[in-house]
């Protein structure tokens, strides 16, 4: 799904949610290989031995989930311009077999006044499991377009820049 949202277009509580994607084994092991090489991502015996006694994904992994399901939805599709900051917590591990879900929230939106057409957005993003844990948050400002900077009627730019 994609929607037509602008900054402009956006109210501070706006909720979105996801449909849900199941990590397998196969999938964690091979985001782990590539990224986060540690033994207890990619190793069953090593991570027997791990407190947490299974394979279980890397955080980057998880995180990379949650982006994921969020450019699925289409939330920013229309507006998107960069990113600015980001704010994690991990909170419970991803085993194989895990579905993984997300909510995201508007809780904070500011025009950035050096750069007319465009608004910083911050979002709570929530990832869940199965059970309806918390497997990691964040909050994550996404700067995006106005309407009128979409439709070409907003021209003046600035080198001064907003911290966000």
């Amino acid at each position: 799904m994609t929607y037509d949202l602008y900054f402009d277009d956006f109210s501070l509580g706006d909720r979105f949610t996801t449909g849900g994607i199941t990590v397998t084994e196969s999938a964690i092991i091979d985001f782990a290989l590539q990224w986060d090489p540690q033994t207890f991502h990619v190793s069953r015996e090593a991570a027997a031995a791990h407190p947490m006694g299974q394979i279980f994904a890397s955080g980057f992994h998880t995180i990379s989930i949650m982006f994921r399901l969020f450019a699925q939805e289409g939330i920013i599709a229309k507006c998107s311009f960069a990113g600015g900051d980001l704010q994690v917590k991990w909170q419970k591990p991803v085993f194989a077999g895990d579905t993984i879900r997300c909510e995201f929230e508007v809780v904070e939106m500011r025009a950035l006044k050096s750069r007319p057409g465009l608004g910083a957005l911050k979002m709570s993003h929530t990832a869940y499991n199965q059970k309806d844990e918390v497997v990691v948050d964040c909050e994550c400002t996404h700067i995006v377009t106005t309407r009128a900077k979409a439709e070409g009627i907003v021209t003046k730019s600035s080198t001064a820049g907003d911290r966000v």
